[in-house]
């Protein structure tokens, strides 16, 4: 369910990534290989309802309820302690075929975003590269992706 953001077609034609809104935050990103249409990627709870938990996730990346040393180093007060949403998304594929993924996190501070360049491997994706930045407001896919409820504060 839900509703389309994006779809980013790979370089060679043969993966594609697609942001699928389905609720107002949380893990939007699907990569499907289009030759055999097999999930590379989808959101990690829709893996983990139908047994495929490893699918929800991307090999290198930050998945666990400790805080991120790489988002404190930038942003002391950004624990998850204090995190309100997280928002996993792509934005387009480098011409080498690696997969551009943000997580976009939003503090009480700010917002953080943890920008990876991901490659595909024969289990999934895998984080090649990192860079986490502080933002000084929410992404335009996130704003586009957003419903407003009256218990968001602005």
């Amino acid at each position: 369910m839900g509703y389309l953001l994006d779809v980013f077609f790979s370089p060679d034609n043969a993966h594609v990534a697609i942001n699928n809104r389905r609720a107002n935050a949380g893990d939007y990103l699907w990569v499907i290989s289009l030759p055999d249409g097999k999930a590379i990627k989808m959101p990690d709870d829709v893996a983990e309802e139908v047994g495929k938990k490893d699918v929800g996730k991307i090999a290198g990346a930050h998945w666990s309820d400790q805080s991120m040393p790489e988002v404190t180093a930038v942003c002391p007060t950004c624990t998850n302690d204090d995190l309100r949403h997280s928002f996993l998304f792509s934005n387009g594929w480098t011409s080498s075929g690696e997969l551009k993924v943000v997580e976009e996190l939003e503090f009480s501070s700010g917002w953080i975003a943890v920008n990876n360049l991901c490659r595909l491997t024969e289990t999934g994706l895998s984080v090649a590269d990192e860079k986490v930045v502080k933002e000084d407001h929410p992404s335009d896919f996130v704003e586009r992706a957003w419903t407003w409820s009256p218990f968001h504060t602005e």
